[in-house]
Parts: structure tokens; sequence; C-alpha cells
């Protein structure tokens, strides 16, 4: 039985995230990503496709509303028997402009997006390298101030990460509820949050993130356009990455969009590889 919701119960959210940690116990990667998580916990908008009974289950699509995307996964028990096929086409026949994402691009993907007529549009890095001890000397910028963050500097970063992310379909539209949403999730460590000033103006900012079992993550970092090309990017990357290790953390990870070749070289420089990429597809046509 196919079932379209726009609302989980409880129970229904429980049965989702057994279904997603099955998945990424047997692949190896999760089917949806933290947005993702945040529809199914209910704290943003989200459709719902679901194959099986409501308690338990076989597969799913999320159609994330904020950033238009659908995110998929099947049980790996019911692969190969027409499920994502099914439900792809279901949900694309409520929103024909969404893109899908396919996180790993794991085998199986392409296919199924040519069942139903999509095609690969855009493609993410997950780059990765092992932590080093911190340095016995913070990274700093000629004529910035780098501390962490504080609450009043809210509008500011969400100002400044629209503008660096303008071209970014999804970390662009971050809104100040958003940012602020993201602040009360457990995993939140106002002193891994490194925000530069110059002039008393924020002028860029890094944003980590600690995963637990060692892995850390550049999860956002940004420079506002007029202070591009002056080394401040990879100084508030040394100062997170800094920061991860003397926590504990010994490997770091961060995404980044493949198109984006100078940022990419930027890590690239700093030691980071690919180790993993996500593709996203669009309906042809």
């Amino acid at each position: 039985m196919l079932v379209n919701l726009s609302t989980l119960t409880p129970t229904m959210q429980d049965a989702l995230r057994r279904l997603v940690a099955a998945i990424r116990d047997h692949d190896g990667i999760p089917p949806i990503n933290e947005s993702g998580s945040l529809g199914i916990d209910g704290v943003r908008e989200a459709d719902f496709f679901f194959m099986g009974r409501r308690c338990d289950p076989f597969g799913f699509v999320l159609c994330d509303e904020r950033d238009g995307t659908l995110q998929v996964g099947v049980h790996p028990d019911h692969r190969r028997k027409g499920v994502g096929t099914e439900l792809l086409t279901e949900a694309l026949s409520s929103y024909p402009d969404f893109t899908a994402w396919a996180f790993g691009t794991l085998p199986g993907a392409d296919e199924l997006a040519a069942r139903v007529r999509m095609e690969p549009v855009r493609q993410l890095l997950r780059m990765e390298r092992p932590l080093a001890p911190a340095g016995q000397a913070p990274a700093e910028a000629e004529g910035y101030e780098i501390v962490t963050y504080d609450p009043a500097d809210r509008e500011a970063i969400v100002a400044l990460n629209a503008a660096a992310f303008s071209h970014h379909p999804e970390q662009g539209r971050l809104t100040v509820a958003e940012f602020e949403d993201l602040t009360r999730q457990d995993w939140f460590d106002p002193a891994g949050l490194f925000v530069a000033r110059r002039d008393g103006e924020v002028a860029g900012f890094h944003w980590t993130k600690q995963h637990g079992d060692g892995l850390g993550e550049v999860y956002v970092i940004a420079v506002a356009p007029e202070h591009e090309g002056r080394g401040l990017g990879r100084v508030l990357l040394q100062r997170g990455l800094d920061h991860l290790a003397g926590s504990g953390d010994e490997r770091v990870q961060l995404y980044v969009e493949a198109d984006q070749e100078r940022v990419v070289r930027m890590y690239e420089r700093a030691g980071f590889t690919v180790g993993q990429v996500d593709t996203s597809y669009r309906r042809k046509g």
C-alpha cells in the first residue's frame, strides 16, 4: 500500500527512524541528510510517501518543501522489486520540479533515475582527512578579530551566509528561525562556531560540528564576498580544525559542491581528499 502523509505521528516517526537506520547499516550511508532528519522529527515541513504498513514501512520518499528535494529510502530486503520506481513516480507526480538525491551514488542510483526519466544535474563531494594535534598558536588573519559565537551575531551570520552562498540551492536559503533551530540541536556548541570581525562587522565564520566517535565536521565555512582573497577562509578553516583536534576528534569531513573548483582546491591544499560523491537528479524535459 502506498500512502501519502503531510504529518507524522510519533509511531510513524519512530518507524521511519528504524528504517533509515537499517538502510544506513546496510549501505554504510544514510539515505537522508540532516534536513531530511529534521523533516522526520517535525522540525521542518516535509511530505512523505510510504510503502508498507504505517508502523513498519519498507520504503519512503521524503519531499523537502524547503529546498525542493526528494530523498528516497528502500529497505535492503525490498530492493529490485520496483518499490523505488513506484515511490519516485508517485512523488514526482505531485512534485515534478523537485530534484532527487542519491547519497553516495550507490550502484543502481543511475538506473533508478533513468527509469523515472531523471538525469544527473549536480554533484556534492564529501571530503575528509585525519586531524593533527593543534598548533601552539591560534591562526590569525591580519586586521581581523576571531572570536566564538555570540547570539547577538545571529542575524549578521545568516545575512553573510546568504551572500556567500547565493549560488547554493539549499544553504543560501537559511533563515534566522532555521539557524536558531540548529543552535537548539544537541550537537551545537557555541565554542565551535568561530566568527571573524573587521571594524566591528562580521566578515566570516566557521561553524564546526562534532558527530562523536572521533569524527568532526567543517559544517559551514563562509566569507563575505567583499572579504574574499585575503586568506581569511584559510585562517578560519585552521581555527576550526584546531578546535576539533583539541576536542578529541581524530578525523574531519566536509561537504562541497563539485563545481566550486576554487574552494575544492583550497580544501585539497589543506590535505582533504574526496571520500564520497552524492548526486542530484532532475526530471528530463
